[in-house]
């Protein structure tokens, strides 16, 4: 069965056979319809000349946009040549339609990505911060009590110094017998344990407070990208960016190694392999595939998240399930294939 090919333009649909133009639907010659069109497709949203032409196939489709996946097969180069003039439209009709989109206020307050990016940030610094505090209360604290970290995890250990600071107390709330091994200490020295121990929960309180804004506003504001790719991996997406209207920006090649731009640098500064994956690696779609495979299952992992980010960033309708299950079946394409 020949395979036709949907391929859309800034000023019209066409269907392609062979290198052929075998059917079309033109967009109106009006600029703002033009913008309209465009921010349509930005969204992620399916044009109605694109629904006219799947409707005419007729054949097993293969389509030139993610955004069209739906209906058949993505390619990257449908091979024909489809110019403007030869159908009655002009450059300048384009560059009119551009300039009134780019006038149109998207948005009229602060992205709340760019927030957004500096909760995630402020997070990753608390746990830097956190984990300096940890190990040198560890590493002071044995001087005095060291039996005590073998036996509690790191949120009892601070609990337990906040609560009491005296070892000995300490050894008869968890029951500890025998003699213990660290040496004396004064009343000062406990107070600066407790202290210590006081400003970690404190500020681990503060991280999740932001973690638990963070997931609320990502489902609020990018409801797509956060079911695709969870909460706290599109939150970290948006804070690499900056903001979301930035990732909304990007093509799928580059979120697909966001992250790793040491290894990018090192790539094509000294032709080292270049990187298959930045963040999107600690996701369990990549991370828990084979690495053979891992490089394929980021490509379309990045490209939904592309497409994600401009449906959540134009205020596009809800389509995370629809594009996750798409996405899923698509990785188990690829593991089939292996």
């Amino acid at each position: 069965m020949k395979k036709i090919i949907l391929h859309t333009t800034w000023f019209g649909s066409f269907l392609l056979d062979e290198g052929e133009v075998v059917d079309m639907e033109l967009f109106p010659k009006d600029a703002d319809v033009i913008s309209e069109k465009k921010e349509s497709r930005d969204r992620g949203e399916v044009l109605e000349e694109e629904k006219n032409l799947v409707e005419r196939s007729g054949d097993d489709l293969k389509v030139t946009d993610e955004r069209l996946s739906e209906f058949g097969e993505v390619v990257e180069d449908h091979g024909v040549v489809i110019r403007p003039d030869d159908h009655g439209f002009e450059e300048d009709l384009l560059q009119e339609a551009l300039k009134g989109l780019g006038r149109k206020k998207i948005k009229e307050s602060i992205d709340f990505g760019e927030h957004l990016a500096k909760a995630v940030d402020t997070i990753q610094d608390l746990n830097e911060t956190i984990n300096m505090k940890m190990e040198r209360l560890k590493d002071w604290y044995s001087l005095y009590f060291s039996e005590l970290e073998d036996r509690v995890g790191d949120e009892g250990y601070v609990d337990l110094i906040i609560e009491y600071g005296d070892r000995e107390e300490i050894k008869d709330e968890i029951g500890i017998d025998g003699e213990l091994t660290g040496g004396e200490i004064t009343e000062q020295e406990i107070t600066h344990f407790r202290n210590l121990a006081r400003s970690i929960r404190d500020e681990k309180e503060i991280k999740n407070e932001l973690e638990t804004y963070v997931e609320e506003k990502m489902k609020e504001h990018a409801p797509n990208i956060s079911a695709l790719t969870g909460p706290k991996l599109g939150g970290e997406l948006i804070a690499a960016q900056g903001s979301l209207e930035e990732l909304a920006k990007q093509p799928s090649s580059t979120i697909q190694v966001l992250g790793a731009e040491k290894s990018l640098f090192r790539h094509l500064d000294k032709g080292t392999k270049p990187p298959k994956h930045g963040l999107i690696l600690q996701h369990p779609f990549i991370h828990k595939a084979p690495k053979s495979i891992r490089g394929k299952i980021a490509r379309s992992f990045a490209n939904k998240i592309a497409i994600a980010s401009r449906i959540d960033y134009f205020g596009g309708e809800y389509r995370g399930d629809k594009m996750r299950a798409e996405l899923e079946k698509k990785i188990e394409k690829i593991k089939e294939q292996s």
